[in-house]
């Protein structure tokens, strides 16, 4: 339950598509002192009744349920073409054998998940994942039972390397109005970005003697999620030059970055927070509410919106600007209610339950309050994604167990982060509101 280098639980959370990475199931066995304070899996329980609130699609063009439905058609079909799961006949290494197997069982879960997906964004995500997943399992099986090589990947790679390039060279910055272009373009950006890291690792991959069919099945995962990426930003942007009233954006984009470049930057040394050293871990004595200041403290130092938006990049450049004034606007909210004496340093299940209520509350109330909801989503999305994860680490105490409530150290930190920015998403919104209307 303590962050270890590498993928902190402070990255995932600043992250796009953000889940909390430790589990506390395992600390119910743990011991703690007679004066500690303790929380059952029960009383948890109640504190989790409330579930998050559903957020629409971050998205919001809409994705056409028949264009998933057909992805999800064409990777069933690619899983059913595979003979799994495999016997010592068909592969015959044991290693080999188990992985495909394995990751034929994940292929075919994700797949069917997605399907239960509460918007038609997140089941496209899902959808791609099992895209990546079916690419290994196939992609291995045609090593084995078509002696495909990493340069009959390649060549694949080139192929999709030309479409993508193709696509880039008609993709402009199109909108109904600004906002809709920034958070479409973003959305499109991310996809293509994410299409350019894959196809390039797949064209850089060199055959090797000593290559073996799980080489083959990576370098066509990577393969797979490339062209799902690229398949999902074409969709978006066709879908996107098809609605009326729709123009370029570039111009009023590329403004608007300007201004939120120069604001940003003011907003961080008006709050102090280009000083001083970076923080290492943190007390143990802090209260979750400290805990949560230092990480969003050191989250908003890091990046550069500025080289974004000297890239030519304004979509993502404005979608920084957007996390960066709400995390300025928790960091100073948190600092007053430090230094106020307010900040809650847990001793009972009610204190457990009060810090999960603001969480929760807080989205309801940006979520059906805000002004600007499509920018509001931005933030809004990913934070009730990580309340609902973090919710789900919880329930995963036993009824009967007993924890003590320092073991919650890390999920309450992450309830007290998720409010905090909850409640600087309107002004954030509005913020980047006013710079997209000087258009």
């Amino acid at each position: 339950m303590r962050e270890t280098s590498g993928r902190t639980r402070r990255t995932v959370l600043a992250g796009a598509g953000a889940a909390v990475a430790a589990s506390i199931a395992g600390c119910s066995g743990l011991p703690f002192g007679a004066d500690e304070a303790t929380i059952t899996g029960r009383q948890l329980s109640g504190v989790l009744e409330e579930s998050p609130p559903s957020i629409p699609d971050r998205v919001p063009i809409g994705i056409d349920a028949s264009y998933l439905d057909a992805v999800a058609s064409e990777l069933e079909s690619a899983l059913a073409s595979v003979p799994t799961p495999f016997d010592a006949t068909e592969v015959p290494n044991g290693a080999i054998r188990a992985r495909l197997n394995r990751q034929s069982e994940t292929a075919r879960a994700t797949l069917a998940g997605a399907g239960e997906e509460p918007t038609r964004w997140e089941r496209a995500g899902s959808l791609r994942r099992a895209r990546r997943e079916t690419g290994f399992v196939v992609g291995g099986w045609a090593a084995i039972d078509d002696d495909r090589t990493i340069a009959d990947v390649r060549a694949a790679g080139e192929a999709i390397r030309d479409d993508l390039d193709s696509f880039r060279r008609r993709w402009a910055y199109l909108g109904a109005d600004a906002i809709e272009a920034v958070v479409v373009n973003a959305a499109i950006a991310g996809l293509v970005r994410s299409c350019i890291g894959g196809l390039n690792r797949v064209l850089s991959a060199r055959e090797r003697e000593s290559a073996t069919a799980l080489d083959v099945a990576e370098a066509d995962e990577r393969l797979a999620s490339a062209r799902g990426e690229l398949g999902d930003a074409v969709y978006l942007f066709d879908r996107l030059r098809g609605r009326d009233g729709v123009r370029s954006r570039r111009d009023a984009l590329a403004a608007a970055a300007d201004a939120l470049v120069d604001g940003v930057a003011e907003r961080r040394a008006t709050t102090g927070l280009d000083e001083g050293a970076f923080t290492a871990e943190a007390d143990r004595e802090a209260t979750p509410a400290e805990r949560a200041l230092r990480d969003l403290r050191d989250d908003i130092r890091r990046g550069d919106i500025g080289e974004t938006r000297d890239a030519g990049a304004f979509p993502q450049a404005i979608v920084e600007a957007h996390d960066a004034l709400a995390t300025i606007g928790a960091v100073e909210a948190l600092r007053a209610r430090i230094d106020a004496g307010e900040a809650i340093d847990p001793a009972s299940v009610e204190d457990v339950d009060t810090i999960r209520t603001r969480a929760r509350e807080a989205l309801v109330a940006v979520h059906a309050d805000g002004a600007y909801p499509r920018l509001d989503r931005l933030q809004t999305h990913r934070l009730a994604a990580v309340l609902g994860y973090v919710d789900d680490e919880l329930s995963h105490v036993d009824a009967d167990d007993e924890i003590a409530l320092s073991r919650l150290n890390w999920e309450l930190r992450d309830y007290v982060r998720i409010e905090a920015v909850a409640r600087s998403v309107g002004d954030a919104s509005a913020a980047v509101a006013r710079a997209l209307e000087r258009e």
